[in-house]
């Protein structure tokens, strides 16, 4: 059954501008930028990386340019994105699509040298359990981007005017910031080292997208930060190593 919060799954319309990155055809996300560099400084060729939550394989799109063998392996909840990744890298024989829920086990018994999860957790109820299963399938570096400050916040953004007799929205999408010693301090007990890494992104390159491309719609920079309609945007990077 699938939940209130699942707008990809009630909503399976791919995002017009992520099946453009992934063609090439647009430039790649600012956070793409940063994940390549991060990527880059502990990948050496003949590692495998798994991508988790790749939509439609945009992110590879920059990984080829470190490596153009690299064996990548992405992985989403919902299968019109990984048909449609598997589709537009149908000519790449290093990159495999498969359908697979972070909610659940990934590849626990065949770890990946190096595993990312951009823009994902802020959408989902809980980061303790997709961060459970994301652990159990890293050998080395898990790089996770979300939403982290200095207290908890859970935000449901409406996306439709109904509401329960409490007044809980039926239809929404989760945009939750996580109070960044309670992430960390979890993520420690596990038995894993947490470094934080500042979000880097060009604010021009921002506002001229938002203007010209996705026409005013979508992540905008107020005063130095992102936001998404009202919600600043606290986007932090761990990188997540084993002790």
């Amino acid at each position: 059954m699938t939940a209130p919060w699942q707008q990809w799954a009630k909503r399976p319309e791919t995002e017009p501008t992520l099946v453009e990155r992934a063609r090439g055809a647009l430039p790649p996300m600012e956070s793409t930028k940063q994940l390549v560099q991060l990527v880059a400084g502990v990948y050496r060729p003949g590692m495998r990386v798994l991508d988790v939550g790749c939509n439609v394989g945009h992110y590879l799109r920059g990984l080829r340019g470190l490596d153009p063998r690299l064996d990548y392996t992405g992985v989403d909840a919902y299968a019109h994105y990984v048909e449609r990744a598997r589709e537009i890298f149908s000519d790449d024989p290093h990159a495999s699509f498969h359908v697979k829920d972070v909610h659940e086990p990934l590849f626990p018994g065949e770890p990946f040298d190096v595993v990312y999860c951009c823009n994902v957790l802020l959408h989902l109820p809980d980061f303790r359990r997709p961060v459970r299963n994301l652990l159990d399938s890293t050998k080395s570096v898990l790089l996770v981007r979300t939403l982290l400050g200095e207290y908890t916040t859970i935000v449901k953004r409406a996306v439709s005017h109904a509401y329960d007799d409490a007044g809980e929205p039926l239809d929404f999408v989760y945009q939750n910031t996580w109070e960044t010693g309670w992430f960390t301090g979890w993520i420690e007990r596990q038995g894993w080292r947490v470094e934080l890494i500042a979000d880097a992104f060009d604010a021009l390159a921002l506002a001229r997208e938002y203007d010209a491309v996705k026409r005013g719609r979508g992540t905008r920079v107020v005063e130095g930060r992102q936001a998404d309609g009202n919600i600043i945007f606290n986007w932090t990077w761990a990188k997540i190593t084993r002790p």
